[in-house]
C-alpha cells in the first residue's frame, strides 16, 4: 500500500485509469454507475500495464476493498479478497453505455452487499 494512501485513506472505491490513453470523460459511465448507488470513489490517473492488474491494485489500496482498473480496451471490477488474476467482472471499454454503467453500479453494490445488476 502506498504511504500517502495510508495517511489519507477515506472509504472510497478506487478507480485507476490509463493516464496516457484516456481522459475522465472516457470513463464517465462507470463513474455515474458508482454515483447512482451513493458510494464515494476516487480517480487515479496512472500508468497501466493492464486493467486486471490495475483493478487488483486499486482494490488492495481501497479501504473498501473494491477497485476498478481501466485501460484502452478493458474495464475490470476487482475485489481484494479475490486472486489477482480473477477479477469479478471484465468488460470491453467499447461496450454499450448501460453495461458500463452497470459495472460501476456493481462496484458500489459490492460495498453495500446488494445483489448485482446484470451486465
Amino acid at each position: 500500500m502506498r504511504m500517502d494512501s495510508m495517511i489519507n485513506s477515506k472509504p472510497v472505491i478506487k478507480v485507476f485509469f490509463d493516464q496516457d490513453k484516456l481522459k475522465e470523460t472516457d470513463i464517465q459511465e462507470v463513474l455515474w454507475g458508482i454515483e447512482e448507488e451513493g458510494i464515494p470513489y476516487e480517480l487515479f490517473p496512472v500508468n497501466i500495464e493492464n486493467a486486471v492488474d490495475s483493478g487488483y491494485k486499486a482494490s488492495v489500496e481501497s479501504s473498501l476493498g473494491v477497485g476498478i482498473g481501466i485501460d484502452e480496451k478493458t474495464i475490470v471490477l476487482h475485489y481484494n479478497k479475490l486472486k489477482k488474476d480473477s477479477p469479478l467482472f471484465i468488460i470491453k471499454r467499447n461496450s454499450d453505455s448501460t453495461k458500463i454503467r452497470s459495472l460501476g453500479a456493481n462496484a458500489a453494490r459490492l460495498v453495500v452487499k446488494m445483489p448485482f445488476k446484470e451486465i
